[in-house]
């Protein structure tokens, strides 16, 4: 297995879950064959090998990384940014977001974090090589009818075109996909 480094970003494909679904509908770029619906950022550290991120099951987390892959039922690529970061800044920031709930809403000034709201905020600390984009809850500027029904249950309107990130959006030419972990 290639030798696992601090920072590396864990990428989660899409499931047949209807929450993964959802997000792998809206959100998956023409252009792009694989669908990614999750992430996290790797900590090596004395104690264990760690997943830090964002899950609708648990909050912000630290996880461990055998226990991250075994709640898994999509695919997880490891993906690692081709530029030098002070990724102990970066993995710093992100043990302050810790505990925090899952931002349901998917809105900035909602509380908590989504998984790729998680990393983008985690990377704010250096040069960021992650840009918000305007969020899209379904194909060519549509609204899928799930969402509607999500955000209606929420009391919110969808926050379509509002800024935010998802984790197809995070993958760019300064990724470069290493291996798949499972």
């Amino acid at each position: 297995m290639t030798e696992l480094q601090t920072g590396d970003l864990l990428f989660v494909g899409s499931t047949t879950e209807q929450f993964s679904q959802m997000i792998a509908q809206s959100t998956q770029p023409k252009a792009q064959t694989i669908n990614y619906t999750h992430v996290g950022i790797l900590e090596l550290a004395d104690d264990g090998v760690f997943v830090l991120h964002a899950s609708p099951e648990l909050g912000s987390v630290r996880q461990p990384l055998n226990s991250f892959l075994a709640a898994q039922t999509g695919n997880v690529d490891l993906y690692r940014l081709k530029t030098s970061f002070d990724f102990n800044s970066v993995i710093f920031k992100a043990k302050t977001l810790l505990g925090q709930p899952y931002n349901w809403s998917f809105i900035a000034s909602e509380p908590g974090f989504y998984c790729s709201e998680f990393i983008e905020t985690a990377f704010s600390v250096v040069k960021n090589p992650f840009n918000k984009i305007a969020m899209t809850f379904g194909p060519d500027d549509s609204i899928l009818p799930e969402w509607q029904t999500y955000y209606a249950k929420l009391g919110l309107p969808v926050p379509n075109g509002e800024p935010g990130t998802n984790p197809n959006a995070l993958i760019s030419n300064q990724l470069e996909r290493v291996v798949r972990l499972r």
